[in-house]
Order: C-alpha cells, then structure tokens, then sequence
C-alpha cells in the first residue's frame, strides 16, 4: 500500500511540473511577443522551463504504469484512455515543438536585420501549438479528478 502511495504523490508531483511548466512557459512567450527586453531573456529561460516539463511528463508515464499495478478498485477505463491519448498528444506536439525551436534558433534575426517570412511563420507554428499543448494539459488535469 505505501508504494501505491508513493507512486501517486509522484505523479501528482509529475503533473504540477508539466501543468505548471507549460503554464509559464506560456506566459513568458505571450510577454516576449509584447516586450523584446523578455524576448531576449526568454531564450535562455524557457530551456530550463521546457526541461521541467519534460521530467514532469516522464515522472507521470513512470508513476502512471507503476499505480495501474497497485490499484486494486474499479476505475473508468474509458476517461483513462482518453486521458492517455491527450498526454500522447502532448507528447508528441512537445516533440514537434522542440524540433521547431531548434529551427527557430537558427532562424532569429540579427542585429537590425528583418524576420524572414520563415522565421514568423515558424514562430506563429510553435505558439500554435503551445496552446494547443497548455489546453491539453489542463484537460489531462481536469480527467485526473475523474478517473
């Protein structure tokens, strides 16, 4: 019973770092459009941020598997496999995301030059599906209370 316990604390402990993660990285990315002062600073914060989102998904898949071992009472199959293809999603927009920020490095103006085309189509893409990825995310937390 204590392992189930545990299990459980990690992963709520797993979806405060996701939910919260991808919560302020979203933040932080609707302040960087406004201000270029935190559009400088965010490039080198939203790494870490993005790396805390990350171990929060990875705590979550880890203590996910081990509850679905312990628990012993009837759950809602139906929501838990819904629940299951939402953090699917996240993880592979996450995927998508990470790749098309690499892109996006490559492409940042520099000094005084104009964003190509490419660039603000490519960072229109990533803001997209960051949305897309927080929506998700509070989804996954309101089918937690539920299953």
């Amino acid at each position: 019973m204590a392992w189930l316990e545990i299990f459980n604390f990690l992963h709520f402990v797993g979806l405060a770092f996701g939910l919260g993660g991808a919560t302020i990285a979203s933040i932080i990315s609707a302040k960087a459009d406004k201000d270029a002062e935190v559009g400088k600073v965010s490039m080198k914060i939203l790494p870490s941020i993005i790396k805390f989102i990350w171990f929060g998904i990875i705590l979550l898949i880890i203590s996910g598997i081990a509850i679905s071992s312990f628990i012993k009472w009837p759950i809602n199959t139906n929501l838990l496999i819904i629940k299951h293809v939402f953090v699917a999603w996240i993880v592979i927009i996450g995927i998508i995301i990470g790749v098309k920020s690499k892109k996006i490095a490559i492409l940042i103006p520099k000094g005084k030059e104009k964003p190509s085309y490419l660039f603000l189509k490519t960072k229109k893409q990533i803001k997209g599906l960051s949305i897309i990825n927080l929506i998700l995310w509070y989804l996954v937390t309101l089918l937690s209370a539920f299953v």
